[in-house]
């Protein structure tokens, strides 16, 4: 999972996604482990993910069990 992370970011600062792209990381385990990090807007946003005056946030995913 920190891979499939660590590839978005690469992809990311390489400039390989355009301003409107929306890219969804699929992590193979339950998320435990990221809850501090890309569960956490403000972490997300201070890495650069997102700006959270303008996009959704982790409050307004559903989760479909």
């Amino acid at each position: 999972s920190g891979a499939a992370m660590q590839g978005v970011k690469q992809l990311y600062a390489e400039g390989a996604f355009d301003k409107d792209a929306k890219v969804v990381i699929i992590f193979p385990d339950h998320g435990s482990r990221y809850m501090s990090k890309v569960f956490s807007d403000q972490w997300m946003e201070e890495q650069g993910f997102f700006d959270s005056k303008n996009e959704a946030t982790v409050k307004t995913i559903q989760y479909i069990k």
